[in-house]
């Protein structure tokens, strides 16, 4: 595993980055498209009361029925069993007090019902015009207004990319011209999801025909991407203020952390990513208040590679809230712009220490840039610590497959606008941001390819993969991590919207079924 070779075939084979894998295939398949000239959404999203019609957006023939070849890349709409779960909807009530007459779906919904709409539009060698304005019959009766609007919306969105995906650009673009005559950022969940992934398609066709000249991204421009959170500092504590998933990472980290070392006299942490560093206020007064095998000294060190200043700030409040318990504590902060330049010698590390390992939200943006993954990961096996926490987003944004990465970033960011929508107002200018900061992310997953596409993610089952590979093996979080994360849980008014669900031995942080984060907890064999 020494030999750089090794992680290179594994991040290939395992959709780490795999664009040049599989770029000659790729082209091929669009050249084979293109010689059979026939396009899947030709019709498909018509609105169902004539007011749009897709085929008036497509020069196509006034021929009742249009042959259609099944788009393979957009079966993924069809399939998706890892959001599966609480598919029914909320029934709402009318406005006179009458009985429930339709179902309120949440943005996933939407976007799974407009997939599904689209792949049966597809999977017919011939389909009938006029079946299209109700192509579930009462299947679709029981939406409201603006629930099949949405749907259609959505459809309007998928037909674009389509297009985007066959290099059609010039049909894409009066698909995207609906998309930003319907949709709007200051709409509803489905409205502003598609306001920024109709955005993300037209900044991708302005680079595919050079009116958007490419920007290489250097290895600083890739770390300050991990830094998103900090640029948006007030409006993300303001979401962790609404909804659990940040206090669940924070505190099953800390549990399994308190356990691993639980005999050990000197703790020494290492933290990849500290940001705000306040969850360790946590850690340290939970270690101070231990009375069997007391604690004789804890060390954090931290590596940081942007903003020095603001993590000697957070070490200074962490020394002083240590000293204020009269507990003994050490801060450390291992400055370096060029991480590949990190190595064992750096971390001071002493014979009698507990060295465990915190990395939140810190691998994935190391993804883009091999050498440094590779380089860290040398660095965690020879310092040979007891544990090493892992949180990440629990997404795959990775593919070297536009339509398939697109298809999985559709999902996944719907369900971050369905979730403020259920905890912030619509004016909220805090949720603004937050959305602002999302679009940022679409713009980078939909729109670039290569080294400029630094915004990347695998699930869970791809790191398993990865840190086997290290030789570690998974660590089952305890009952008393799952206790706590559902006692969090329940202090919030969302509470019915979250869960933790125990996947193998770690945790996955789910929003109405669609997981958002996952934490898990590793060791050296």
């Amino acid at each position: 595993m020494e030999d750089s070779t090794d992680i290179q075939n594994f991040c290939t084979n395992y959709g780490f980055y795999q664009e040049y894998a599989v770029n000659q295939q790729f082209q091929e398949m669009n050249k084979q498209q293109e010689e059979m000239n026939v396009h899947a959404a030709h019709y498909a999203g018509q609105l169902n009361r004539g007011k749009i019609k897709l085929n008036d957006l497509e020069r196509g023939s006034d021929m009742d029925e249009v042959p259609f070849l099944s788009p393979a890349p957009f079966e993924l709409l069809r399939n998706n069993p890892r959001r599966r779960k609480n598919t029914e909807g909320v029934k709402v009530r009318d406005v006179n007090g009458g009985a429930n007459v339709h179902q309120k779906l949440s943005a996933t919904q939407i976007m799974r019902l407009a997939g599904e709409r689209f792949i049966q539009f597809s999977s017919n060698k011939f389909i009938n015009i006029n079946n299209l304005l109700h192509p579930y019959g009462s299947a679709f009766s029981d939406l409201s207004p603006e629930d099949n609007q949405d749907v259609e919306l959505a459809q309007i969105l998928l037909a674009a990319a389509e297009k985007v995906s066959d290099q059609q650009y010039d049909r894409a673009r009066k698909f995207l011209s609906q998309c930003q005559l319907l949709a709007s950022n200051t709409g509803n969940p489905v409205q502003r999801a598609v306001f920024y992934f109709a955005q993300a398609l037209g900044e991708r066709i302005d680079r595919e025909t050079g009116k958007l000249m490419p920007k290489i991204c250097t290895e600083t421009d890739e770390l300050n991407s991990i830094c998103v959170a900090s640029r948006f500092h007030a409006s993300y504590i303001a979401l962790h203020q609404e909804v659990p998933f940040t206090q669940i990472v924070h505190f099953t980290g800390i549990q399994a952390i308190l356990e691993s070392v639980a005999t050990k006299p000197k703790v020494h942490l290492i933290d990849f990513l500290i940001r705000t560093g306040v969850q360790w206020a946590s850690l340290i007064q939970a270690a101070a208040e231990r009375k069997d095998n007391p604690i004789e000294h804890m060390k954090i060190t931290v590596i940081e590679s942007v903003n020095k200043e603001r993590v000697i700030a957070t070490g200074k409040s962490l020394e002083s809230f240590a000293n204020s318990l009269n507990f003994p504590f050490s801060f450390k902060i291992i400055f370096l712009p060029d991480r590949n330049q990190l190595t064992e010698d750096h971390f001071d590390i002493k014979p009698d220490e507990g060295v465990v390992i915190h990395a939140a939200f810190f691998l994935r943006a190391m993804i883009c840039v091999p050498n440094c993954l590779e380089t860290a990961m040398r660095v965690v096996r020879r310092l040979q610590p007891s544990l090493m926490v892992v949180s990440e987003v629990e997404a795959n944004l990775n593919s070297p497959l536009f339509v398939n990465r697109f298809i999985d970033s559709l999902f996944y960011y719907s369900a971050l606008f369905d979730c403020l929508e259920d905890v912030m107002k619509r004016d909220d200018q805090h949720r603004m941001t937050l959305e602002v900061s999302y679009g940022g992310g679409i713009r980078n997953i939909v729109g670039n390819e290569g080294e400029e596409r630094v915004i990347r993610s695998v699930n869970l089952d791809v790191w398993r993969s990865f840190f086997r590979r290290f030789g570690m093996e998974e660590v089952k979080l305890s009952n008393t991590c799952l206790y706590q994360a559902n006692l969090i849980i329940q202090q919030f008014a969302c509470r019915s919207s979250c869960s933790v669900d125990v996947n193998g031995g770690s945790f996955m942080l789910s929003w109405k079924g669609t997981p958002f984060y996952s934490t898990s907890a590793w060791k050296f064999h």
